[in-house]
């Protein structure tokens, strides 16, 4: 897949357009076909060389933190979500990307 990433921490100028391999959905998560990542000042810091408590940065690294997108995949054990739902969510880092995998949380009303 292809996603905007950084290998060096910096300013805008060090996002790059780049390869990884396709992620796949596990046991109580689904996949997300990714159609809008959100920007926020969090995803810069990150960028910058800021590292969030308890988030695991490593180079090259996927900023991104919410999405929009139809779900493409989806793991053992998920209820309520199907291929096909169109789905709005947050997930620490790796949005920025054509893919994103999450836990399956259906918040219907």
């Amino acid at each position: 897949m292809k996603a905007a990433a950084f290998r060096l921490v910096g300013g805008p100028e060090v996002m790059e357009v780049m390869s990884f391999p396709d992620p796949q959905a596990g046991p109580g998560q689904v996949r997300v076909r990714v159609k809008t990542a959100g920007v926020q000042h969090y995803d810069c810091g990150v960028r910058s060389g800021w590292t969030p408590q308890g988030v695991d940065v490593q180079l090259p690294q996927i900023p991104g933190n919410e999405f929009a997108g139809i779900v493409d995949q989806v793991g053992e054990g998920v209820t309520g979500l199907d291929i096909g739902s169109e789905v709005l969510g947050f997930g620490l880092l790796n949005c920025y990307a054509e893919y994103v995998v999450v836990g399956a949380k259906p918040n219907r009303k």
